[in-house]
């Protein structure tokens, strides 16, 4: 099986996946990649049935319980270097999918190389000296939110000597300079729970890694109030979206603005001058937040994470292809 897994770790580092999808029907895996491009399909990657099972054995999962989602970290070393995988499962009655995620396969990004426009740069060194507060970052599964908060986490830590803690399910980017917690649902070890726990460490700044239900938007919020500068990651399109969303989970405007200093939106996209990659952001802080939380409607002159992807396109940093399932949904 080992021999299996060093080729499926061949052709996603070869193509750069986050992501490999498997579908096993009837004994036979089909495999797919999620690349910068979109899915690809690797034809002449034999992969066994045999090595679905043998995934869900070294994330630990419950092999009796397989008609259950499910998911599990493991460790993996290529080449004399470990790398890190969380693999999910999702079942019915003939079909069983999996996700497998490698959680470092990228280089360390550092905050002055996020972005290409230098107010952006300025937005990202103002979070970095804020004590206390609410910054959200939003987008959807593989748009470099983990990377983005990693390189503030990293300056705040390492430039302003301040205590960081992070609570993160998994943790996708492992770094000394500051302390990470890693959710364990199955030992009660929830982000509400882990919330409670890093509180004790005495932080300055706290990351959690995601806000998933109204009892974690509660505990986020909570801290924010206590005076501690909070990061965490929404699942949402932009940034009014992000906002309705904690509306969802119970949060009021009224509260936000007693909280909520920024909110990020971003997207990845392969670079179309260079090798590498663009990260595009929408930024909604200062007046601009002010003025939505308390009108429930961005100004004319705002520009929205669509706005941005289309002036990406226009300055020839992305190609219109790249871009075009995120410009054909514009809201």
């Amino acid at each position: 099986m080992d021999d299996e897994m060093e080729l499926l770790i061949t052709f996603m580092l070869k193509y750069d996946a986050s992501d490999a999808h498997f579908v096993l029907r009837k004994e036979r895996l089909d495999v797919q990649l999620r690349t910068a491009y979109g899915m690809k399909e690797i034809k002449h990657m034999a992969l066994s049935a045999a090595f679905f099972r043998y995934l869900k054995f070294i994330a630990n999962l419950d092999l009796a319980a397989a008609s259950l989602p499910q998911s599990g970290n493991f460790t993996f070393s290529y080449q004399e270097k470990p790398y890190y995988f969380r693999f999910s499962t999702i079942s019915n009655m003939d079909t069983e999918t999996g996700v497998l995620r490698i959680l470092n396969n990228h280089d360390e990004i550092l905050l002055e190389d996020l972005s290409r426009e230098e107010r952006q740069y300025e937005s990202f060194l103002r979070w970095t000296r804020m004590r206390s507060g609410l910054c959200i970052l939003c987008g959807p599964t593989g748009s470099g939110k983990s990377t983005t908060l990693h390189a503030l986490l990293k300056r705040i830590a390492t430039t302003h000597r301040l205590q960081v803690v992070s609570l993160e399910d998994p943790i996708e980017i492992h770094d000394d300079a500051y302390l990470q917690l890693q959710i364990n649902e199955k030992n009660n070890f929830t982000y509400e729970q882990g919330i409670r726990q890093l509180l004790r460490h005495d932080p300055d700044v706290i990351m959690i890694g995601e806000v998933r239900d109204p009892s974690t938007a509660q505990m986020v919020l909570r801290c924010a109030l206590s005076g501690h500068m909070v990061f965490t990651t929404l699942h949402a399109k932009c940034c009014s979206e992000a906002i309705k969303r904690l509306n969802e989970f119970g949060i009021s405007n009224e509260e936000l603005l007693h909280t909520l200093t920024a909110v990020c939106a971003q997207r990845l996209y392969p670079s179309l001058q260079a090798e590498g990659r663009v990260c595009i952001y929408e930024i909604l802080e200062l007046d601009e937040l002010q003025y939505y939380l308390q009108k429930k409607e961005l100004s004319n002159t705002y520009a929205t994470i669509f706005d941005k992807i289309q002036e990406a396109v226009e300055c020839q940093w992305i190609s219109k292809e790249a871009a075009l399932i995120d410009l054909e949904n514009t809201p």
